[in-house]
């Protein structure tokens, strides 16, 4: 009984997480007024009259959203390898229409939320 009632309980819990999902791709608009980024992801796949389609995902920025510069180190980076990819902490609405992002989003409401918008360096 005791069992049944903790697997409840857990499943309870478990409904009610949210769950982060990270859409990447290239980013299409910038409206910092509006508060949002629009980035174009390839995927699912698919393609339509032989090319590739492109799906627009609309993202809201809120106060706390992160975010990172995704860069190589140029010394030994924090697992002691060097050349190894890094997060650099970046000022906020530092992205701009064709950079490339992979942004960390959680669903609240009927929107996309970034918590983080990590975008590729060079």
């Amino acid at each position: 009984m005791r069992s049944m009632a903790l697997a409840a309980l857990l499943l309870a819990l478990s409904a009610g997480a949210v769950q982060a999902v990270d859409h990447s791709g290239t980013v299409v608009t910038v409206d910092r007024e509006a508060g949002i980024i629009v980035v174009g992801e390839i995927g699912p796949w698919q393609v339509k009259d032989g090319k590739t389609q492109v799906t627009e995902r609309t993202i809201a920025i809120v106060p706390s959203t992160r975010f990172l510069a995704a860069k190589r180190s140029r010394e030994t980076g924090p697992s002691g390898w060097q050349g190894e990819c890094v997060e650099v902490p970046l000022a906020a609405w530092t992205v701009t229409p064709g950079d490339f992002v992979t942004v960390r989003t959680e669903q609240a409401g009927d929107r996309l939320q970034a918590v983080t918008v990590t975008i590729a360096v060079n």
